[in-house]
């Protein structure tokens, strides 16, 4: 067995893959900004399994300070795309670092099947589409994706986990999902700009406690790249729902990684999206952390204080049970129908969301450090005749603070 496992994992040392130009994706599945201007919008191509890399030109947006509040996002893609609402699947969404305008994969119902485009978003609530022909792009093609027409309960297909997210770091681009091999988690890397890149793939395994198992199977959902006393890593979150530190150094073509299980973030979720962002406490105290977005469960704040004390920690190697929380402290933020997140500027956190009575699509923006959008909620504050005494002064000025950012003005608290 032993033998078989390093042929394997030979045979997995560099994939094949071809690097051209003036190719088009066929599907637009995961999207990120990166480069080393920030200038860079990564697409991930499963239908090709083609990883594109866009060069977006520098457009002032006057609004770029604002935070967003669309909140028929839905009617205005399927709108601009000349369809309806139900005709439309968002994929994924990047906040441009530059221009601070949301990036938004969307795939389109037609005739025929699905078309993919790129929309872009601005503050004031005006769309447009992103030109996925005619901007300058190179492209490189993964030979090693899964190859099996395998429909999970008759609706996913094993396909759609060729790439589950990307990042860029330092020169280079990890792109978590599977292979077909049959240690088939992967991370692959290579270098960015592509010219001679070689695709390296890793397979990676961890301990589940919730199932009481290894699992080298289980694709990456989303991830992150973290630096941690000097040491960088990805944090890395699966279904149902552990959270995997991966040190960058071990990503290696042929490599077969054992991940550190850090946390369980509560059994039976789904994880969506990980940003990572800075923000100030109510005492101007600078912290760092990553937010987790979940299908099933609300939204979770992760501490990366805390998660560099786990590096150093035992990590979860034994049966924990169907609990709802173990490993690495996390607060559980009010944020609930997101669809997608990312990290919009100093103050603001972009998130596409569903909303819970309307069910429309919402591009909005969350107040770092607060995570409320105040037209969700009516309390005791809202009731007619309620009057603000002198110890609820921050209270009141908080309030004014998150209606004033949501355009909401004509609701000032007096």
């Amino acid at each position: 067995m032993k033998n078989f496992k390093n042929s394997l994992l030979f045979a997995l040392a560099f994939t094949s893959s071809t690097l051209t130009f003036a190719q088009n994706p066929q599907s637009a599945n995961v999207i990120k900004f990166g480069g080393d201007d920030n200038n860079t919008l990564f697409l991930g191509d499963l239908k090709s399994t083609t990883i594109f890399a866009y060069t977006i030109p520098n457009t002032p947006n006057p609004d770029a300070q604002k935070g967003y509040n669309i909140e028929n996002l839905g009617y205005q893609i399927s709108k601009l795309n000349h369809t309806t609402v139900d005709n439309i699947i968002v994929r994924d969404m990047a906040v441009n670092p530059v221009s601070k305008e949301a990036y938004i994969s969307v795939d389109v119902k037609t005739k025929t099947g699905y078309t993919s485009t790129v929309v872009i978003a601005n503050q004031s609530g005006s769309l447009r589409n992103f030109d996925l022909v005619n901007t300058k792009h190179t492209a490189i093609k993964v030979d090693n994706a899964p190859t099996s027409e395998i429909n999970f309960y008759d609706k996913t297909s094993l396909r759609s986990f060729t790439f589950t997210d990307i990042d860029y770091f330092k020169g280079k681009l990890y792109i978590s999902g599977m292979s077909n091999a049959e240690f088939s988690s992967a991370l692959r890397v290579l270098d960015y700009p592509f010219n001679n890149s070689k695709v390296a793939t890793a397979s990676v395994e961890f301990f589940h406690g919730v199932h009481n198992q290894t699992e080298s199977r289980a694709p990456i959902l989303t991830m992150q790249i973290v630096s941690l006393n000097a040491e960088d890593y990805i944090v890395a979150a699966y279904t149902c729902t552990p959270l995997v530190l991966i040190p960058l150094k071990d990503i290696k073509g042929g490599a077969h990684i054992v991940g550190k299980t850090i946390a369980d973030m509560g059994y039976g979720n789904t994880p969506i999206d990980m940003i990572k962002f800075k923000s100030q406490d109510w005492n101007k105290n600078t912290y760092e952390g990553i937010i987790l977005s979940n299908r099933n469960r609300s939204a979770q704040f992760v501490n990366l204080e805390d998660i560099a004390k786990s590096k150093n920690e035992k990590g979860i190697t034994t049966n924990i049970g169907f609990v709802e929380h173990a490993g690495t402290p996390m607060q559980v933020l009010p944020m609930t129908g997101l669809i997608q997140l990312d990290d919009q500027d100093d103050y603001h956190i972009a998130a596409i969301r569903r909303d819970a009575e309307t069910g429309n699509l919402q591009l909005i923006s969350f107040l770092k450090n607060l995570y409320i959008r105040l037209d969700d909620y009516v309390s005791e504050y809202d009731q007619p005749g309620y009057k603000y005494d002198a110890n609820q002064e921050q209270i009141k000025q908080t309030q004014n603070f998150i209606l004033q950012d949501q355009g909401l003005n004509k609701y000032l608290k007096k």
